[in-house]
């Protein structure tokens, strides 16, 4: 008899915690969409993520310390390169301590040709706690998140999807 409510209990508990679990994640954001942001850039303009309304946009978290975010910075070049006249762009954003000091010589001789952003805790908390880095996510051009990449992602994986939202044939 024992065996058969301890049963039961346990089941009302996986239950209740279930429900709790649940009702945690529904919120009323629509998680399919990139939250807007206002970050600095290295010159202290602001730029928020709705200025690219319309825009297919890679958003990098990265870390000059990192060598696979630096690893995919020259795909994200060539990808600007190739795309940025056609509706698409990277914004990288820096989760590096020193940003200001340091990002400048970085982007120079990287030859970074698309913005980079200083990140605050409130865009890696937006953007899902960021907590491994490099971090992308690429939204289309109403800004819902198509792919969420976390790790380095190369050219080969990023371009068809690119493409696809450029909708280009």
């Amino acid at each position: 008899m024992i065996a058969f409510f301890k049963k039961i209990f346990n089941r009302i508990l996986l239950f209740l915690v279930w429900t709790i679990l649940l009702s945690a994640c529904q919120g009323e954001a629509d998680p399919s969409m990139a939250p807007d942001f206002m970050l600095l850039n290295l010159r202290d303009e602001s730029v928020n993520l709705s200025q690219y309304r319309g825009q297919v946009v890679l958003i990098n978290f990265f870390a000059t310390s990192c060598p696979p975010c630096r690893a995919e910075i020259p795909d994200f070049i060539s990808l600007q390169d190739k795309y940025g006249s056609k509706g698409f762009t990277v914004i990288g954003i820096s989760v590096d301590q020193n940003g200001k000091r340091i990002l400048p010589r970085f982007v120079k001789a990287l030859g970074i040709n698309y913005p980079v952003l200083l990140a605050t805790s409130k865009v890696i908390r937006d953007y899902g706690n960021v907590y491994a880095l490099p971090a992308s996510f690429l939204i289309d051009r109403n800004h819902r998140i198509l792919k969420h990449y976390t790790g380095m992602v190369t050219r080969h994986e990023l371009e068809p999807v690119i493409v696809n939202a450029l909708g280009i044939k």
